[in-house]
């Protein structure tokens, strides 16, 4: 329900009740999530969305009061989303319609990951939507012919009486053939209904890959603290490759890395599974020894890579001398003797 307060600057008005469905966006609530979403992100809070929406209200009146405006602002806050975003359809939940495409992985796969319980749906389409494109009256009927033997029969009948010429005896089987097709109509749109329904179960979404697993409910608690625990450990980690590496180095690079460590480690020796094994990638990256190395390289080719861009400008050539000169006056006596003497080194 939204109530609109009476305006105290007509005398005329009074408070108005205008009712709103459930498990819809509307204007004023897809604004409320959009801004929820933002301020979530500026605390670096992760995010968890319990999805059971079946869309976005759709009237004239929401579309001048800007429905498409706050759908594209919840798009836009999970594409810059920097932390991790569980997306979990929860027991009997839904989630379908634009609902579905605002909140979907793909907006960004390096932070979204959606899960939903086993007796969760979920499609953009409702079941009676996916018969009006594929399954329409006509491929229905086609459907009853093939496979209700009274229909086949009669069909054969029909053939027959239209190839002796025997127009009376036609007309009379094919209204018997309309009429049985009436008959079985509604048996067939619920089984085609039905059909269409298995399409949005939480299994079949896992097997198409649009989830990334299904999680019963009474274990989604121990679930969501293991995966959000082991989640922000690995961005703390990719953030660290990345202030090493440098800016040209996107988080899918990062992870491939931290993998490829990870498995070139003792930890994983000989282990198919020990990338899915958080404890195992707790202990691994606890001990710093195993990467610090790496990390190290990264920072030499980060420093390199910008020596070369200033060799290439001979005006840059030229000023490096005194920058060097201003970065060394910045540092502590200490640190500057020691890379004081790396230089000499160098030049030597």
């Amino acid at each position: 329900m939204q109530v609109i307060p009476a305006d105290p600057g007509q005398l005329d008005s009074h408070e108005r009740v205008v009712p709103q469905a459930g498990q819809v966006w509307f204007p004023d609530s897809a604004t409320k999530t959009a801004q929820a979403i933002m301020d979530f992100n500026r605390e670096e809070l992760p995010l968890f969305i319990l999805a059971n929406w079946r869309g976005f209200s759709g009237g004239q009146r929401d579309l001048f009061e800007g429905i498409l405006q706050a759908g594209s602002t919840i798009v836009e806050n999970l594409r810059t989303y920097g932390q991790p975003v569980f997306v979990y359809i929860p027991m009997m939940g839904e989630l379908r319609g634009g609902a579905w495409v605002v909140v979907d992985s793909r907006i960004n796969s390096d932070q979204i990951e959606m899960y939903a319980e086993r007796t969760a749906k979920g499609n953009v389409l409702e079941p009676e939507g996916i018969l009006e494109i594929k399954f329409r009256k006509k491929e229905l009927i086609e459907c009853m012919g093939r496979l209700d033997q009274q229909l086949i029969n009669l069909n054969e009948k029909l053939h027959k009486a239209k190839s002796n010429g025997g127009h009376a005896k036609a007309e009379s089987l094919q209204q018997q053939i309309q009429s049985r097709e009436k008959q079985l109509l509604p048996v067939y749109t619920q089984i085609a209904t039905k059909f269409a329904e298995l399409h949005d179960t939480s299994l079949k979404m896992a097997a198409k890959g649009v989830i990334k697993e299904v999680v019963d409910w009474d274990r989604s608690r121990s679930f969501f603290y293991r995966r959000l625990r082991r989640r922000i450990s690995e961005n703390s980690l990719v953030k660290t490759v990345k202030d090493a590496a440098g800016d040209q180095l996107s988080y899918k690079s990062a992870m491939d890395l931290i993998k490829r460590w990870f498995f070139d480690s003792n930890v994983a020796k000989e282990r198919e599974d020990a990338w899915v094994n958080d404890e195992a990638f707790f202990s691994w990256k606890d001990d710093t020894r195993n990467y610090n190395e790496k990390l190290q390289e990264l920072r030499v080719q980060k420093v390199l890579l910008q020596l070369t861009n200033i060799g290439s400008s001979a005006s840059d050539m030229q000023a490096l001398p005194r920058g060097l000169a201003a970065l060394l006056s910045k540092m502590e006596p200490s640190s500057r003797k020691q890379i004081a003497n790396e230089i000499r080194k160098v030049l030597s």
